[in-house]
């Protein structure tokens, strides 16, 4: 089992089925515990999680108003404000899957546009197919088991719902893996279409304009830079993410938190933060 961060209860990774390794990253799994769940930072990623007993309740970070109780399973998908995850009585831990950018257009009935900036049930988007899935999870008896019904479940969604369109894909990924200074007009030319056919696919694919989803990649990339190593200072994980200057990292960062990049220094490593799975990994599936 992959190694996990001290404090954090019974954590667990394992790669997906072999056919499926090009739209999920990873399963990874908590046990039930007593501490606070990380924050939701804002970012582009995608996740779907079945909680195996009791639940979580969501609420707005800096919001006002009561916190909403989550569907026992359901998908988190592009944010671009933070939220605060809390566990209800009772809860004993989640199974997750964690999407690779861009692909949960190829996974979901409907444009990710739909689903961006909330949080939507399991069968609220795949219907009785959705509901089913929460409830096989639960009485799946430990990880092994549990990681099979979603490489079931996630296969046979991939079979109904595909779009093929690698330009697309490919300009999702260069967005994401290399936001600093990209042009929008390059990124065009370079998947072979015009700015605004670039422009109006990119909502429905990934739930955000091209320049906002590489806003959102660069924030996220410093965010993680800043949470999974020990920094006293954050600048040179800044100029590192892409950000042109200091003021240019500050300024985005009280965007999409309020806060300064310095909230985050010393603060740990977040859920969404963990390193790559070594290739292959087949014995953290068992």
């Amino acid at each position: 089992m992959t190694p996990h961060p001290p404090g954090l209860p019974g954590i667990g990774h394992a790669p997906p089925a072999p056919a499926l390794r090009a739209f999920v990253e990873r399963y990874w799994w908590c046990g039930g515990g007593a501490g606070p769940l990380p924050r939701l930072l804002p970012g582009t990623g995608a996740e779907l999680w079945v909680h195996l007993a009791g639940g979580v309740e969501l609420r707005a970070v800096g919001g006002a108003g009561a916190p909403t109780p989550l569907p026992a399973a359901h998908l988190v998908c592009l944010r671009r404000a933070a939220w605060q995850l809390d566990r209800c009585a009772g809860s004993a831990g989640f199974v997750a899957v964690r999407f690779r950018a861009g692909a949960l257009r190829h996974l979901s009935p409907v444009g990710v546009d739909e689903l961006a900036d909330r949080v939507v049930g399991a069968e609220e988007l795949w219907g009785a197919a959705g509901r089913r899935l929460g409830e096989q999870v639960r009485a799946a008896a430990g990880p092994a088991r549990r990681v099979a019904v979603l490489d079931r479940f996630l296969t046979g969604l991939l079979a109904e719902h595909h779009r093929p369109q690698p330009w697309l894909d490919a300009a999702v990924g260069r967005v994401y893996h290399r936001p600093a200074g990209l042009r929008m007009d390059r990124l065009a030319e370079s998947a072979g279409v015009g700015a605004r056919r670039l422009q109006r696919a990119f909502p429905a694919a990934v739930g955000a304009g091209p320049k906002e989803f590489q806003r959102l990649a660069r924030f996220q990339r410093l965010a993680r830079l800043l949470l999974r190593e020990d920094r006293r200072d954050y600048l040179p994980a800044a100029l590192a993410a892409g950000y042109y200057d200091q003021a240019h990292a500050i300024r985005e960062f009280r965007r999409f938190t309020g806060a300064p990049p310095t909230a985050l220094l010393g603060r740990g490593v977040s859920h969404f933060y963990y390193p790559p799975l070594a290739a292959g990994g087949e014995a953290d599936r068992e």
